[in-house]
């Protein structure tokens, strides 16, 4: 989950975040229950990876979290308004044009001094945009922003399936890792999507140990950078990198960029909004998915069978 130590931001200020993504950013059927999702049409083009049977068995899996294991209304974590949703309440109205606005400019800072793929501060940004006075308590208020926004535009729901097949993984004995473009509150929207916190026997299974996320790296996919590090963090443990599975919904950010590193991928096609095949894009002509998946019951039988 997102610590005091990871986020600057105090542990009674993420227990109030968490309270408030769990009233307002968790999207539920009338039931009560998670809401459903539509499988992608998958391009003629890549049917032949449906299903395949990996190369190796893995001996670890890591995965993406927006569009993977969260359904979300953008498939990913965002500045941007999703299509048919109006600024949220109480935010100005050009709230997304600030927002993009202080994002390029952070990113071109940054690539400047050599990132390609750079992640900024999100309660930063927001504090900014807001033309918040950038004072001891900007950070906080600019979080407090950020996740009501982030509630608004993007409600998230725990993928049908993932909990089942991860915790089948952990049961077989794999460790579980999460390679993710994210901000702060991106744990703390996993947990509240699946009721249940990331790491433990209780939990979802992850290992705290082989968690990278953007927000703490300071640099995001489709840089290969965090799939090298995972990489080197297994390969401690005597795990081959070719022996690693990554499950992401993005052929580029995902799989073309964990396939360059050396790891099996599996393309999600689990949700039709999220699913991303970028087809003729050349990086993913030139590193292609291992196999593909319309839901995560069919890669829990891949991996487990």
């Amino acid at each position: 989950m997102a610590s005091a130590s990871d986020t600057g931001l105090s542990t009674s200020v993420l227990d109030e975040l968490r309270r408030y993504i769990a009233l307002y950013g968790v999207r539920r059927d009338r039931s009560g229950g998670a809401s459903a999702v539509e499988p992608a049409a998958v391009p003629d083009s890549l049917r032949y990876l449906l299903e395949v049977p990996l190369p190796r068995k893995p001996l670890a899996v890591a995965v993406d979290v927006y569009g993977t294991i969260l359904a979300s209304a953008s498939g990913e974590c965002t500045a941007d308004a999703p299509e048919g949703l109006a600024p949220s309440e109480g935010f100005p109205t050009d709230m997304a044009q600030r927002l993009r606005a202080m994002v390029e400019h952070d990113h071109a800072e940054e690539q400047a001094h050599g990132i390609p793929w750079p992640e900024v501060d999100a309660p930063l940004v927001f504090a900014r945009a807001l033309e918040m006075p950038l004072d001891a308590l900007a950070y906080v208020q600019g979080a407090r922003a950020c996740v009501a926004w982030e509630c608004a535009m993007n409600p998230c729901a725990a993928m049908p399936g993932a909990a089942d097949a991860l915790r089948a993984f952990g049961a077989s004995g794999l460790p579980l890792a999460v390679v993710s473009n994210a901000q702060f509150y991106s744990p703390l929207f996993v947990e509240a999507a699946f009721g249940a916190p990331l790491y433990g026997s209780r939990g979802l299974g992850f290992d705290p140990e082989l968690m990278l996320w953007s927000y703490v790296e300071r640099r995001a996919k489709p840089d290969r950078w965090m799939f090298d590090e995972l990489a080197r963090r297994l390969g401690r443990r005597g795990v081959p990198v070719d022996r690693v599975l990554y499950v992401g919904n993005d052929a580029l950010n995902d799989c073309a960029a964990a396939g360059e590193a050396g790891l099996m991928t599996a393309l999600f096609a689990g949700d039709a909004r999220s699913f991303k095949p970028r087809v003729g894009e050349p990086r993913v002509l030139a590193t292609p998915p291992s196999t593909m998946v319309g839901s995560w019951d069919a890669l829990r039988r891949i991996v487990c069978t």
